[in-house]
């Protein structure tokens, strides 16, 4: 997948997080489909990724906190959790078991062994119905070398391999959850559209600087996320990420503009377009997601190697 591609994914899965409003991301488990993350999932599928791969990337990226969740027995050849459990015989190891009942019939004292799924079963002693009794324990029987045990031996069989296993070849597997850590979201946000706009750019031929200090005709150090150069000409761009101080960053973006001595794009997001329309602002380029940062900020720059002026708020 290209690198671009899965930053997309990132900053979705990352907006579908915040949405949500969760503090804490706990698997949901099912034999149909496994440990799942159904804040993550939806994105996942989207672009052919698994939910956990995104989840691990964000944890990495400082916007989630990878805590143990539970344990649970997995498959040792492929890793699944889609099990079907068995009990095995402690003496010759077959799974042909039965559970059975050692019971005393209060009317005449009998012992008896009972099925657990015997029907109206009777007293050995006496001949009458057991249908007073005291349990006194219940054991397994093998049906194939007739040995009795109170404790079997637990063994599973892969609904996804088919590999069959008892507990000493299992693997225990544990499950994580995540916590999501709101005061770091919105800095990753930005990091993965500024990465964003970093890949466009170097795709489009562009030497890079990051954070870079752009010296103002003021005389005035600037600070711009990105500083692109081609042929001479720079362009520098500044990212917003949705947050509730977007207008305010992106009115802050714009205050560079007039001192920078060469044309400064802002990406800002949606939520910001009727605000900077009022302005009269030309220089902001406004986005609804990851995808369309990506394809309206290419559409400027190769508007920019054709000689054109950049794209504004209301028009790509």
């Amino acid at each position: 997948m290209p690198r671009i591609e899965r930053l997309e994914a990132l900053y979705e899965a990352l907006a579908a997080i915040q949405r949500s409003g969760r503090e804490e991301l706990a698997p949901s488990l099912s034999l149909s489909a496994g440990a799942v993350y159904p804040e993550a999932l939806k994105v996942a599928a989207k672009y052919g990724l698994r939910d956990t791969d995104l989840l691990e990337e964000l944890a990495e990226l400082g916007a989630l906190e990878k805590l143990p969740h539970e344990s649970l027995v997995a498959c040792p050849k492929c890793g699944s959790i889609r099990l079907l459990s068995k009990l095995r015989c402690p003496n010759c190891g077959s799974e042909n078991l039965k559970k059975v009942s050692i019971v005393a019939h209060t009317t005449c004292g009998g012992i008896n062994t009972v099925d657990e799924d015997a029907r109206n079963p009777r007293c050995s002693k006496c001949g009458k119905p057991l249908t007073e009794v005291t349990v006194i324990g219940r054991l397994y029987q093998c049906l194939s070398c007739g040995a009795r045990f109170e404790t079997p031996l637990p063994a599973y069989k892969c609904a996804d391999c088919g590999h069959a296993f008892d507990y000493r070849e299992a693997r225990y597997a544990t499950v994580y959850k995540y916590r999501v850590k709101r005061e770091n979201l919105e800095s990753v946000a930005k990091k993965l559209l500024t990465e964003i706009a970093r890949e466009v750019a170097a795709a489009e031929g562009f030497k890079i600087e990051a954070a870079a200090q752009v010296r103002g005709a003021s005389g005035f150090q600037h600070t711009v996320d990105l500083t692109l150069t081609r042929g001479g000409e720079a362009i520098h761009v500044d990212v917003v990420a949705e947050t509730p101080r977007a207008m305010s960053e992106t009115l802050a973006s714009l205050a560079k503009t007039p001192d920078l001595q060469s044309k400064h794009i802002v990406l800002a997001p949606k939520s910001v377009e009727s605000g900077v329309q009022r302005l009269g602002r030309g220089n902001v380029v406004t986005y609804s997601d990851a995808r369309e940062l990506e394809e309206k900020l290419r559409q400027v720059l190769r508007g920019e190697k054709a000689g054109k002026r950049p794209a504004s708020a209301s028009s790509p």
